[in-house]
């Protein structure tokens, strides 16, 4: 069971008036989000210690400092000590190490989106607005969720091979600090144009299947609010592995834009096959994407992972 972060400490009833103020820990990239994102953390820092919180801020310098401090912060709470909720503050990928961090532990997560896509706070609905922010981070409900797994390595929304791998590999970080999802669209572009024909055999719990490139769905939403596998939810322990069959310059362009339409599933080329062991196999190196970012290299296994983790959904109304 995971109570609500509105319970009351053992010692607030017991007369200590600080005891019951909020411990909140903010995992923030600094390089997430332009001007207008970054004032929206400042403002949500303010109105939680307005509200007696009291808040931690963490800057990240370099790739894995969210998983350490996550970590440490795991630790500390298993001791009695540390912050009540970990916030991640920052974009999709900064969302995925602070859940590597956390997996396996009963702290709780809880989101302030500042990234290009969001994908995560989409999916459970997170208004962005500053007070509905701090809402959640101090009434939210915190839900266990279910994990993916590539290569040891945990994602929250998707992993995927093929096309969509090869772009985020190739995304120029400068380029997405600067202009956010265009830098997206400039890699897309560059990858389309040296697109090579090639089918990955993928085994789903032992059966296989060839496709082009496949998206590992763990939640609905993929690259923003475009719907990828309908029916795949956070809470469920079952794998939404997208095949996208058909190889091609063209048909790559086909399926972005029955995705960006609306109209994926209604390709014949296209299906979703459930599973929680998937397994690619053969060597090359290829780029595996998980929430965004890099997180492993094939060969690679993908599966549903043992733990979950405690997620901060809005609050009620």
């Amino acid at each position: 069971m995971y109570r609500s972060l509105d319970d009351s400490d053992a010692d607030t009833a017991a007369g200590n008036p600080s005891a019951g103020r909020r411990r909140v820990l903010i995992i923030h990239n600094p390089n997430a989000g332009r001007r207008r994102r970054r004032h929206r953390l400042a403002t949500v820092i303010a109105e939680l210690e307005r509200a007696g919180a009291r808040v931690e801020l963490k800057p990240t310098a370099r790739a894995g400092d969210a998983i350490r401090y996550a970590h440490a912060a795991l630790a500390s709470a298993a001791l009695g000590e540390g912050p009540d909720v970990v916030v991640a503050a920052g974009g999709d990928g900064t969302v995925n190490e602070v859940v590597n961090g956390l997996a396996g532990g009963t702290l709780p997560l809880a989101l302030i989106p500042l990234g290009t896509a969001n994908v995560l706070a989409a999916e459970i609905g997170l208004d962005e607005r500053s007070d509905e922010l701090v809402r959640a981070i101090l009434h939210g409900l915190a839900v266990p969720i279910h994990l993916g797994e590539a290569n040891g390595r945990r994602f929250t929304l998707m992993a995927g091979i093929g096309l969509d791998a090869d772009v985020v590999a190739s995304v120029s970080q400068r380029l997405k600090r600067r202009t956010g999802k265009f830098a997206y669209a400039v890699a897309t572009l560059q990858r389309w144009l040296a697109y090579r024909r090639h089918r990955f055999l993928i085994e789903i719990d032992g059966v296989p299947h060839r496709a082009a490139a496949a998206v590992v769905a763990n939640g609905h939403y993929y690259a923003g609010r475009f719907v990828c596998a309908e029916k795949a939810r956070l809470t469920e322990p079952l794998l939404h592995v997208c095949l996208f069959e058909k190889p091609g310059r063209w048909q790559a362009v086909y399926y972005m834009l029955g995705l960006f339409g609306g109209f994926l599933p209604r390709l014949k080329s296209y299906r979703i096959v459930t599973g929680r062991e998937i397994a690619i196999l053969e060597d090359g190196a290829r780029p595996v994407q998980g929430d965004g970012d890099v997180i492993a290299r094939l060969p690679v296994r993908i599966r549903v992972a043992d733990e979950t983790l405690p997620l901060v959904m809005p609050a009620a109304g």
